[in-house]
């Protein structure tokens, strides 16, 4: 995911993205229920942004409430990812009163094990693993969040993150959603690293994704390659193996709108340990591109947008079925 200044720098040095510049909405435009509010968090010494957005006007008032957290895109930040979503998430949380936290990675990018040389983050070892889990647990004490209600909500490179984080973590969490990512080759590799709890795990791919091949491989965007994923359908037999389900259920969600190009098949596991719940949308057509989202670069470079579902109202109803 791009934001407008990162945009600009991209169509500054590939002549191909000329046509695809274009304004973000504005973050703060599409938020009716309030803006988010930044502060700095400093971990291992590293000073990051992280954006909140709290719908209580005081947070040591009522019952303990779930917490969202949300993880950026390649190349973006807490503004990027409210405009990706046009503030669903936060609109969201206004409604069914649970806090939104919007973390920053380190050059705009996460550690999430690839080992991709272009990006800091990966180059230089940060550990993110860390910083969430320690964000977390701060945000817990102090925000009055359920700490058996943490959700984590990763886009691309923030769902890669997520994947790592889910497995190394999972006694930090009680369920994620992944969209338009996959499970990094490496850290499945070190699957030992990954705690025995079962967690309920969502996946929301496009089958014609041009960055995050389907098929798993490499990663590729403008020329590089930025490190190798398992495929979609691995990721989903990784999470249903962790989590001892026994069936898949396969089904296609109504084309709402036909226009948009896209079908989507959900593929939901059954008899997971503990009453967990795994699943899959294999959003048949659809590429990089959040769902009912911002077409944020055109078709002919990322793919099509599907509009027959809102990946932020999935994954967040997804979470209210695991309470």
């Amino acid at each position: 995911m791009f934001s407008e200044a990162n945009i600009g720098r991209l169509c500054s040095l590939v002549v191909l993205l000329l046509a695809a510049c274009r304004s973000a909405p504005s973050a703060s435009g599409m938020n009716d229920a309030g803006e988010s509010k930044s502060y700095v968090f400093k971990h291992e010494g590293i000073v990051r942004d992280v954006g909140v957005f709290d719908p209580r006007l005081r947070t040591d008032e009522g019952l303990s409430r779930p917490m969202v957290v949300v993880l950026h895109g390649g190349l973006g930040d807490d503004d990027d990812v409210v405009a990706l979503t046009f503030g669903k998430l936060n609109k969201l949380a206004a409604e069914d009163d649970f806090l939104v936290v919007y973390p920053q990675g380190i050059g705009g990018h996460w550690n999430d094990g690839r080992n991709a040389k272009p990006y800091v983050a990966q180059r230089e070892g940060v550990n993110d693993v860390g910083f969430l889990a320690t964000l977390i647990g701060n945000l817990v004490e102090r925000r009055n969040v359920d700490p058996d209600a943490v959700f984590l909500v990763g886009v691309s490179d923030g769902a890669m993150m997520t994947h790592r984080f889910a497995c190394e973590r999972t006694n930090k969490l009680r369920g994620f959603a992944a969209i338009i990512g996959a499970m990094p080759y490496e850290v499945a590799r070190r699957r030992w690293r990954c705690g025995k709890e079962p967690l309920s795990a969502l996946m929301i791919n496009g089958t014609e994704d041009p960055i995050v091949p389907w098929d798993g491989g490499m990663v590729q965007f403008g020329g590089q390659k930025l490190g190798r994923v398992l495929s979609v359908e691995r990721t989903f037999s990784f999470w249903r193996r962790h989590d001892g389900c026994t069936n898949v259920a396969v089904s296609k969600i109504p084309d709402f709108v036909p226009t948009d190009g896209t079908r989507i098949e959900r593929h939901k596991a059954t008899g997971c340990a503990e009453g967990t719940k795994v699943e899959l949308f294999a959003v048949e057509g659809a590429g990089h591109t959040w769902p009912s989202g911002w077409q944020y670069l055109p078709e002919n470079m990322i793919g099509p947008t599907s509009q027959d579902i809102n990946a932020a109202v999935a994954a967040w109803r997804f979470f209210q079925s695991t309470l």
